[in-house]
């Protein structure tokens, strides 16, 4: 009796967590075509390539793409990451449309398989991101799915969560305030997320404003999760100075020697980039100034210095979603903008950063070069 039971136990376990990896009507499962192994050589070769010529490549981690805009841009995003270095990208989803009127729940897109099938040397799979409503209206449907799919083992990296995060410009223009999100890290939900990367190394980006109360609940998650791999996205960003006044260099060093579970992506502005939204201050902290009250196109000596000290702790991020310009001309933007934040760093920090910290984070090894490295040669 005792044998039946459990038995009966495991398969009901195991028909209801099956449930919550299927599709709902109407939605095509796309499965991967590569092992990862295979997978990891076709990165490496593609990487290679570009050290090859005494370039160094670019492994994007923070994208997003949605299916309207890959139809659109793919082929020519590729030649352009061609001519400007950019290795990979790591595109994280978004939910697949409804086929019906009423139907509830999270629908997990597909889209991302279809790009990475097609383009394994250009592309990474990332899973669906939590920016959808189901995930901002704190559900559980999404959460459900993302801890199924992680632990299937086909995902190397996840998608971004938002927790705290203002508008950008355009969503302030369009008035999308729902992206103004305010999402406690340390939420039932949080602590899903922490612990799923916590049991199975892989990686996740998070949107959080550096407000007081996020920035403690951050700190308390880091050091409750401290094997979970956590990518704090956009390097610097401060939108609203007098509710983000605790993020300075002193704070960065701090959280960066104290957890190392910790990155930071440099999808960041610019220098002199407004911020609408807020008087159009200068949003992002990272550039000196010059005496005309504008920016420079050069770090300040501190930022600079936090990015060489721990450069073993920064990745490169292109911020692409929806909304945005068509992707080539983006990607042209960003990696432009992030070649000149490393700009000034030793070689063997920009190695890091541009594509050893990622190679890590995506594969749980350190990189090791299979031949010699030529001279950097600017893009």
């Amino acid at each position: 009796m005792i044998i039946k039971r459990v038995l009966f136990i495991t398969a009901i376990v195991f028909l209801s967590t099956s449930i919550l990896v299927l599709p709902l009507e109407g939605e095509e499962v796309v499965n991967s075509k590569h092992q990862r192994k295979v997978l990891h050589k076709i990165w490496r070769s593609r990487i290679q390539s570009f050290l090859d010529i005494g370039v160094i490549p670019l492994l994007d981690l923070e994208s997003s793409l949605k299916p309207e805009d890959g139809d659109k841009y793919i082929d020519d995003a590729i030649k352009v990451m061609d001519e400007l270095g950019v290795a990979l990208i790591a595109f994280d989803g978004y939910q697949a449309p409804k086929k019906k009127k009423k139907e509830k729940g999270y629908r997990w897109g597909y889209y991302i398989h279809k790009i990475v099938n097609a383009h394994p040397d250009h592309f990474i799979l990332a899973t669906n991101g939590g920016t959808n409503n189901n995930w901002l209206r704190q559900k559980d449907s999404f959460v459900d799915q993302t801890v199924e799919h992680v632990k299937s083992g086909g995902y190397p990296i996840m998608g971004e969560f938002d927790f705290r995060h203002y508008l950008s410009n355009s969503q302030c223009k369009k008035g999308q305030t729902e992206r103004d999100s305010d999402i406690p890290i340390n939420s039932p939900n949080g602590h899903r997320i922490f612990a799923l990367s916590q049991e199975t190394e892989v990686a996740f980006a998070i949107h959080l404003e550096a407000e007081d109360r996020p920035l403690d609940e951050f700190e308390e998650m880091l050091g409750a999760y401290p094997r979970a791999k956590v990518i704090w996205a956009h390097f610097g960003q401060i939108r609203h100075p007098r509710k983000e006044n605790r993020y300075t260099p002193e704070l960065l060093r701090r959280l960066l020697a104290a957890y190392p579970n910790l990155y930071i992506d440099l999808a960041t502005g610019e220098p002199g980039r407004l911020y609408k939204c807020n008087n159009n201050i200068l949003d992002t902290v990272i550039w000196q100034d010059s005496i005309l009250g504008e920016q420079k196109n050069t770090l300040k000596p501190v930022y600079k210095d936090i990015l060489s000290e721990f450069s073993n702790r920064f990745v490169f991020g292109s911020d692409y979603g929806g909304g945005r310009r068509p992707l080539h001309q983006h990607l042209k933007k960003k990696t432009s903008n992030a070649r000149l934040i490393i700009r000034d760093l030793s070689e063997d920090a920009k190695h890091q950063i541009s594509y050893q910290n990622a190679w890590l984070l995506l594969t749980g090894r350190p990189w090791r070069p299979s031949g010699r490295v030529r001279p950097y040669l600017p893009l």
